[in-house]
C-alpha cells in the first residue's frame, strides 16, 4: 500500500475515489430520505381524515367523482373515534360519518365509512342497512 501511495498520481486517484464514494452515499441517503418522507403521509391525521372519507365514498360510488371535502371534521362527544365530515359536489351537499380505529391510511380497516347522507337527510350509504 505504501508503494501505491508513494506516487502523487495514485494519491489523487484514491482521493477522487473517496470523494465519489462520499457523494454516492450522500445521494443515496437523499433519495432514501425522500422516499421515506412519503411514508409519513400514511397517517390519516396528516393526510386528512375527511379527505380520506370522501375519497372512500367516491370509491364506493356513493358520492359523485367531483365531490370534495368542505369544512372541518367534528368529533363525536360520546365516541372519540367517530368523525363527521361534509362534502360538496356541484350544488349538492353531503354528510359523512366514519369510524377511525387507527392512524394508518394504507389500512382500509382504519377508516370505516358508516353513513353518507344528503343535505335533506336521505341516506345514500348506511352500514346499519347492510
Amino acid at each position: 500500500m505504501n508503494e501505491f501511495l508513494s506516487s502523487s498520481r495514485n494519491r489523487m486517484a484514491l482521493a477522487a475515489a473517496a470523494v465519489v464514494v462520499v457523494l454516492a452515499a450522500g445521494g443515496g441517503y437523499y433519495v432514501w430520505s425522500q422516499n421515506t418522507s412519503n411514508l409519513k403521509v400514511a397517517s390519516l391525521a396528516e393526510a386528512g381524515i375527511c379527505k380520506a372519507a370522501v375519497e372512500r365514498a367516491r370509491d364506493y360510488g356513493v358520492l359523485p367523482p367531483d365531490a370534495q371535502k368542505v369544512g372541518e371534521k367534528s368529533i363525536s362527544d360520546s365516541d372519540p373515534n367517530r368523525v363527521t365530515c361534509s362534502a360538496q359536489a356541484d350544488n349538492a351537499t353531503f354528510t359523512l360519518v366514519a369510524d377511525v380505529s387507527c392512524d394508518n391510511a394504507k389500512d382500509d380497516k382504519c377508516l370505516l365509512l358508516q353513513k353518507v347522507t344528503t343535505a335533506d337527510g336521505k341516506a345514500l350509504y348506511d352500514t346499519q342497512d347492510i
